[in-house]
């Protein structure tokens, strides 16, 4: 059962992650595999924020945790990296 939340977590993540790709929400510097480096971040966050919701809410509520841990994050991700000079 655990597996099988793990694994939904790393799909809702890279999900997550390629919603805000194509929001345009990805940091300029990464213009070289952006899309999957987003995706990345998210299914990581995702199934971080899962093992999390676990451990502080329990199994029945880890799901959402996860969702809304890696929403968060990668919406704000991008404002941790400095603009490129132009």
């Amino acid at each position: 059962m655990i597996v099988f939340l793990a694994l939904l977590w790393l799909g809702i993540g890279a999900i997550v992650g390629l919603i805000a790709n194509a929001a345009n929400l990805r940091p300029a510097l990464w213009q070289t595999f952006g899309r999957m480096r987003m995706a990345v971040l998210g299914a990581l966050v995702a199934f971080c924020g899962g093992w999390l919701g676990v451990l502080l809410l329990g199994r029945p509520f880890a799901t959402m945790a996860a969702l809304w841990i890696a929403v968060v994050s990668v919406v704000y991700t991008p404002h941790l990296f400095p603009k490129p000079n132009s």
